[in-house]
């Protein structure tokens, strides 16, 4: 049985979500409060009892950090969260908070969220299944990003991680970045071959609200022959980003995503990869409020 219960954390994560992203309060509030989140975060991550005390800096907890997959990445986000914190809770910190302070921190606790995902992909290959794939494009594009851009340093033969890299990047910054992406990987890219049935699911995935248009899109790659990942990430920036601009994204946050994700992205099924899939989305979207209509991205 689990330690950590995410309804049990859904009052108190629903308060520093609030205090950080839907009200007016200062920089420094909001950094002293994404540290109490990074707490939050922590128990998750070691499946903390509730009774048991749990600060970013205590030695037995950078212990059990450090024993986890891929802990430098994470204990640089904590480091970074720990050091702005101090400085927003303490008194003897005497100048103001600012954006940029808070923007950084800000970095910082999305790589913390992105490592959830993260070590799931450890043990759970990323593209070996369609659902969770479909499930996971309903998050953020910058946590697509952090998520896929860090698999990708471990497996750059994975080519449903570069697909989906790719237009990560496209959706969380723009087409120059994800075209000087491939660019620079350009005889890397050229060696992988491609249109393989895990690429055409991805690229059914993207549309998959018109599958007309999804077949469509793969008949054109196929016909005028992309035969390696260079050519079809060039050929798919192309027409999802000109997708975007016609339509404009579907989501680029939490917010604008919860309704989605409420209504398509909760999988079905008792394996332990879908329930573990689900806990982790489950708490990656507690306390977020959906957009107003009018406010929608």
């Amino acid at each position: 049985m689990r330690n950590f219960n995410n309804e049990a954390y859904e009052c108190l994560t629903s308060d520093l979500i609030g205090d950080i992203f839907y009200t007016e309060t200062s920089y420094r509030g909001k950094i002293s409060e994404v540290r109490q989140y990074a707490e939050v975060i922590v128990r998750k991550l070691l499946d903390i009892d509730p009774d048991e005390k749990v600060t970013l800096g205590e030695k037995e907890i950078k212990n059990r950090i450090c024993a986890l997959p891929n802990c430098a990445f994470l204990m640089k986000a904590m480091s970074t969260i720990k050091g702005d914190g101090d400085k927003a809770t303490h008194t003897r910190y005497l100048a103001r908070m600012t954006e940029e302070e808070f923007e950084t921190i800000m970095d910082s606790l999305f790589n913390m969220l992105a490592f959830l995902l993260i070590n799931y992909f450890e043990v759970y290959e990323f593209g070996s299944r369609n659902d969770v794939l479909y499930s996971f494009s309903m998050l953020p594009p910058i946590i697509r990003y952090k998520v896929l851009n860090f698999l990708y340093e471990k497996n750059s033969d994975n080519v449903v991680i570069i697909d989906k890299l790719v237009l990560a990047i496209l959706k969380a910054f723009d087409a120059d970045e994800a075209n000087a992406w491939i660019e620079e990987r350009e005889c890397e890219l050229r060696q992988k071959s491609t249109m393989t049935k895990e690429i055409k699911d991805s690229i059914m995935q993207e549309y998959e609200d018109d599958e007309k248009e999804g077949e469509e899109v793969i008949a054109i790659l196929e016909m005028i022959g992309s035969q390696n990942m260079y050519e079809l990430c060039k050929r798919k920036i192309e027409m999802v980003g000109n997708a975007i601009e016609q339509r404009g994204p579907l989501y680029l946050d939490f917010e604008s995503a919860l309704l989605v994700y409420k209504e398509n992205g909760i999988l079905e099924g008792d394996e332990p990869e879908i329930q573990e899939f689900n806990d982790i989305m489950e708490f990656l979207y507690l306390g977020r409020k959906r957009k107003n209509s009018k406010n929608m991205q």
